[in-house]
């Protein structure tokens, strides 16, 4: 093998320019860029790549391209298909390619006839999906900090949940004999998964890497874990060399490749670890890795792609290097977002700065052996509800509660894939079912405006109903389109106004008299939802917030006719970080969450101190986004499957009344007659007991 390697590396000498590097990295070629081919008919921002056979898939820009490579450095596009949303990555699996799309989800498409690729479901994720693996029937998708979610794809018109692992922040997953890998960002490390059987699919064990976990490859016995951002550990070494580092000598030196030996699946162990330089600023982080013919095609976002010898896995040694061109920056390179090994070159997906062939002789496309797919591959964790502290309803068809809006005593609740369900509450609270929206739209979101039901559904845009003839007596009134974005939250900013968000897009705030006009009575720009739902639910005097992440509280004034966004200066109030944190309305004033305290804040700005939330029985204290009757406040913890209730009826000196461990993933809290009401996720719509 390593004879072979010397002679790949002498073949592409010829088309490398010398360039210094890390000191422990060895000394790599730059590959200059007119020996290169840019692909013309394609996105700009492109991400991900995936090589079937003689065809080359790729995603970006919202939509999914095939190209045919039989003639390798001269691609020609097939065929296209839109609609793909804000994509990450792509496998591409017997005839279908899965897309992981973030916010919207996996899209499965077949892809028999790469000229007519169609589009055959769009699978509801529990949350962010930005990596995927898939084996036989089987789809495991990477959902940052909510862990890595298991879904049925055997019918690929309806995709069904199987199970949701919680892990530290999975961005992308590997699985082989039975054993899944996921790279942790945040957590700097790869969690281990026993997957040889979905009835018993669990986390066995964690291993540290050098910088932030992202991208994964297996190749021969080895795991490929290639990392970015900052250090995370010893094992990133500084770069004179030196195994002693201050705080600051960590940032940006976690780019680079680590290497574990599977021998032993379950337990991989370290071999050893290439920096690349350091290097911090960044818009879009990416870092994937291919392997083939003994090197590592390591993606490093601004940094550019590193061709990696790993001939000798104790022995890695930078050889290559290829970089985009990116106007207006001075960075090395244009972020590279994905890399697929070609016949003799490699595909390079770079965002911003298209699809490339970049040449590199001697190396062939990998095969991937992921050896036997997980037993009992259709089985569903069972989400089980406890019966002496909860009722429960959950449709028929699969899908997951995410949104419950109480009007008397009837619930609208959003279930995602399964639409929306109207659901009564009898005098023992009881649930029974009183209709739902028809046309099988996905639903992710409601909320009234005055008598007014507005629903977020999907690509069908928002929509607006009048229910004159009964709870379940739909008739849609109006509707706004959200273009080439998904329709996902929406909230009552009072006085005949709703605000609207593509989850991704900025706020915008329309009015249901002129639903339909594509002009908005007003934008919140730099202050997206991203991860949460950041609004509250409703309107106090003039002003309504809402959180933007890690920095603080905007507002939207309503005092002077036309509404005037006010976005946070200088970190205004207490910054609060973006998964567990929100606002609500509590009588006069709101409520706003910060890290396990809270705060209330006045329409006119006035804020008290803050506070930490009464500690419950074993002196843990719980925290989450608010929702509030007046007297009670719930909150609740989408991504550890918790929502604890405060009795708020002194403000001063509220108390802890009770907290629950869900089997599912709860969202905003609800009241009905001094009960809470969650929509717990793929455990369905509860309300306690008395």
């Amino acid at each position: 093998m390593r004879k072979k390697t010397q002679t790949i590396i002498a073949a592409i000498s010829a088309v490398l320019l010398y360039l210094p590097c890390a000191a422990d990295a060895g000394s790599w070629k730059d590959i200059p860029l007119d020996s290169c081919r840019k692909v013309r008919g394609v996105s700009e921002n492109m991400m991900g790549l995936c090589l079937d056979g003689t065809t080359l898939y790729a995603i970006g820009g919202g939509t999914l391209y095939a190209l045919d490579v039989s003639d390798p450095a001269n691609p020609t596009l097939l065929g296209s298909l839109d609609g793909m949303d804000n994509n990450r990555q792509i496998v591409v699996s017997d005839g279908f390619a899965y897309v992981v799309s973030r916010e919207t989800g996996m899209r499965i498409v077949d892809v028999s006839d790469p000229r007519n690729m169609k589009l055959r479901s769009l699978y509801d994720s529990v949350e962010f999906a930005t990596g995927i693996d898939v084996v036989g029937k089987t789809a495991f998708l990477s959902e940052r900090i909510y862990g890595v979610e298991a879904v049925d794809v055997s019918d690929p018109d309806r995709p069904r949940h199987i199970a949701m692992r919680k892990t530290s922040e999975s961005q992308s997953n590997r699985y082989r004999d039975g054993y899944l890998y996921s790279g942790e960002w945040g957590g700097g490390k790869v969690t281990v998964f026993d997957a040889h059987d979905m009835r018993a699919f669990r986390v066995i064990g964690n291993i540290g890497l050098g910088g932030f976990g992202d991208g994964l490859e297996i190749a021969g016995r080895h795991l490929y874990c290639s990392t970015g951002h900052d250090a995370r550990n010893h094992r990133a070494k500084s770069l004179t060399g030196g195994e002693s580092r201050t705080d600051e000598a960590l940032v940006g030196a976690g780019h680079g490749l680590d290497i574990f030996d599977l021998a032993d699946p379950a337990k991989p162990s370290h071999v050893s670890r290439i920096d690349f330089p350091v290097f911090k600023p960044r818009n879009h982080d990416f870092w994937t890795v291919r392997v083939a013919n003994g090197f590592a095609f390591c993606c490093d976002s601004h940094n550019g792609l590193f061709i990696v010898d790993v001939s000798r896995p104790e022995q890695p040694k930078a050889v290559a290097r290829f970089c985009v061109p990116q106007a207006g920056q001075s960075w090395p390179s244009g972020a590279i977002s994905s890399a697929a090994v070609g016949e003799g070159c490699c595909y390079v997906a770079s965002f911003p700065g298209g699809l490339w062939v970049v040449p590199f002789p001697g190396v062939h496309p990998p095969k991937r052996d992921k050896g036997p797919p997980p037993e009992n591959a259709t089985e569903c964790d069972a989400y089980p509800t406890d019966s002496g502290l909860f009722e429960v309803y959950s449709p028929s068809a699969a899908g997951q509660a995410r949104t419950a809006c109480v009007r008397g005593n009837v619930v609208y609740a959003a279930f995602g894939n399964a639409g929306l369900h109207v659901v009564g509450i009898r005098p023992d609270g009881t649930f029974e079912k009183l209709g739902e929206l028809p046309g099988g739209r996905r639903v992710t979101d409601c909320c009234f405006v005055g008598d007014r039901l507005v629903t977020a559904e999907g690509v069908d845009g928002w929509a607006v109903y009048e229910l004159d003839g009964g709870p379940a007596a739909f008739r849609e009134v109006a509707r706004r389109s959200s273009g080439n974005k998904v329709a996902f939250w929406c909230w009552n900013a009072g006085e005949g106004r709703a605000v609207l968000s593509t989850r991704t897009g900025w706020y915008v705030v329309v009015g249901l008299d002129d639903f339909k006009s594509g002009k908005p009575l007003c934008r919140m720009n730099g202050a997206a939802c991203q991860w949460n739902k950041y609004m509250p639910d409703g309107l106090v005097g003039k002003r309504h917030p809402s959180l933007w992440p890690y920095r603080g509280l905007n507002w939207i004034d309503f005092s002077g006719g036309a509404p005037v966004a006010i976005p946070c200066v200088g970190r205004e109030a207490q910054p609060a970080g973006s998964q567990g944190n929100g606002v609500c309305v509590f009588k006069d004033r709101y409520l706003y969450t910060v890290g396990g305290k809270y705060q209330f804040v006045s329409p006119d700005g006035l804020r008290t101190e803050l506070r930490d939330f009464p500690p419950d029985e074993q002196g843990r204290r719980h925290s989450g986004i608010p929702r509030s009757d007046g007297r009670l406040v719930a909150v609740t913890s989408r991504h550890s499957r918790t929502f604890a209730v405060y009795d708020f009826s002194d403000p001063d000196n509220p108390a802890f009344l009770r907290a629950y461990e869900l089997s599912g993933n709860p969202d905003l809290a609800a009241f009905w007659r001094g009960r809470v009401i969650v929509p717990a996720g793929h455990q369905g719509l509860i309300i306690e007991k008395k």
